[in-house]
């Protein structure tokens, strides 16, 4: 990251300082770590189902160019 990354992010967790507190700080950085690693659970098995579903399409092209070559062989 860049220097202004930083900045932004020291600033963005300042402000979050004053506006939350100090006391319930922690509790809605926790929160945001489960929604976090719900979303990136979420978007691996969307990933997931995108690389099957384009494994399987590969395998139905390769069948049918292997089933024309067959019949073109005949």
């Amino acid at each position: 990251m860049s220097l202004a990354g930083w900045a932004e992010i020291l600033f963005i967790a300042l402000l979050a300082f004053i506006i939350i507190g100090p006391k319930d700080l922690p509790k809605i950085l926790f929160m945001l770590g489960r929604f976090v690693r719900t979303l990136r659970q979420l978007s691996a098995e969307f990933m997931a189902e995108f690389e099957a579903i384009h494994h399987v399409r590969d395998l139905e092209e390769k069948n049918k160019h292997d089933k024309k070559k067959a019949n073109r062989k005949i």
